[in-house]
């Protein structure tokens, strides 16, 4: 059977469960509006789970396979990033361009809209460093990064905010960009990168 009809199929199963089931310790059964918020949050999990199925490689380019993994809520701190994409054969991506950057905040976007907690952008992990000594961004292979972009603001100054993420908000908002913060600042998706 197709892994993603199985997928599919089970979580209709989980569904069905997670409005049968008792709420609370008085094994009452849930309000309607439990039952409601449950189910929205299962449809936007299965969505995200279904869009990264599907789009597997978002962005191919010099050899390098480039795609998003979202969760809901935020919880994607530094090793959660890179477990996740290690699961999926991948590492933590880079930014190694304008293009690039454009490209990533481009592909992002619409998964603001697609939030279910009413925030306004999304907080994507990379595998890039910042050295507050020598004020030098890094990829994840130790080597200088060729492009950053900051937000305003940043970068920060405090010694153990060496982990690179970016805000990604609708297009033109003044915060924008790459932020340094500490490993277990977490985000609400990271970014991967896989060699093809």
């Amino acid at each position: 059977m197709n892994p993603l009809v199985l997928f599919i199929t089970g979580a209709l199963v989980i569904a069905n469960l997670v409005v049968a089931l008792p709420s609370n310790d008085n094994n009452q059964f849930p309000t309607t509006e439990e039952v409601m918020k449950r189910l929205s949050d299962l449809e936007y999990r299965l969505s995200l789970k279904i869009l990264q199925e599907t789009d597997k490689c978002a962005l191919e380019r010099n050899g390098t396979c480039y795609f998003v993994l979202f969760y809901h809520p935020d919880k994607v701190n530094e090793d959660a990033a890179r477990l996740a994409c290690e699961k999926r054969g991948a590492e933590v991506g880079n930014i190694y361009s304008e293009d690039h950057y454009n490209w990533v905040m481009d592909y992002v976007r619409p998964y603001i809209a697609a939030r279910n907690d009413g925030s306004p952008q999304v907080g994507l992990r990379t595998g890039m460093t910042y050295d507050p000594k020598s004020q030098i961004v890094y990829l994840s292979d130790g080597t200088k990064a060729p492009f950053v972009h900051w937000e305003a603001g940043y970068p920060r100054s405090g010694s153990d905010e060496t982990t690179i993420l970016i805000h990604v908000y609708p297009e033109g908002s003044q915060y924008n960009g790459m932020f340094n913060r500490k490993s277990s600042t977490t985000g609400f998706a990271a970014l991967c990168q896989i060699d093809v």
